[in-house]
């Protein structure tokens, strides 16, 4: 009987090509098709979200089990599991994951919770896009030299709103 393996933890992040991934709690872009490849990535995977990543998106995400890292014991939400801590989320994600046959658990921000979770990560869902923009939050713990490319797809300009966008798969070596 061939042995289950165990479910990859896998990053989904979206970054200008300064490493901005937010301002004000918020994408600083909107680009038509990132939120479609967003949801093929992440359907039916469990999401490990902070909580002002969760309050960004202001509701649980469909088709997926959400789990939010928040310190404050007494925060709730319908629709999502709270946990204290990135191992408690990781093994919640896991089992999760196992149970459902999904191959991947995903983290998906913010800034904080990827920092802590990157040296655990093995692969990376990465949409460069190719300008800058005003921001107060960075993937500060991003660095190009600790991943491989998987694939690269350079979409566009013209079906992404003006602005070159790349998405990127990578795994650590």
């Amino acid at each position: 009987m061939k042995q289950k393996s165990e479910p990859v933890l896998a990053m989904m992040m979206a970054m200008d090509k300064n490493r901005l991934i937010g301002q004000n709690g918020q994408m600083p872009w909107h680009i038509p098709g990132e939120m479609a490849y967003f949801k093929s990535v992440t359907l039916g995977k469990p999401i490990v979200m902070g909580r002002k990543t969760f309050d960004s998106i202001g509701r649980p995400l469909p088709g997926r089990p959400n789990i939010v890292v928040t310190r404050n014991p007494d925060w709730t939400a319908e629709g999502v599991q709270a946990v204290a801590g990135l191992d408690e989320a990781l093994e919640m994600a896991g089992n999760l994951a196992a149970d459902s046959g999904a191959e991947e658990l995903m983290i998906i921000g913010g800034a904080v919770l990827c920092r802590d979770a990157m040296p655990r990560t093995q692969r990376l869902y990465l949409t460069v896009v190719d300008h800058e923009y005003e921001g107060d939050t960075w993937l500060e713990s991003f660095n190009w030299s600790d991943w491989q490319v998987i694939s690269e797809d350079v979409r566009d300009p013209e079906t992404t709103g003006g602005v070159p966008v790349t998405y990127w798969v990578l795994e650590k070596p």
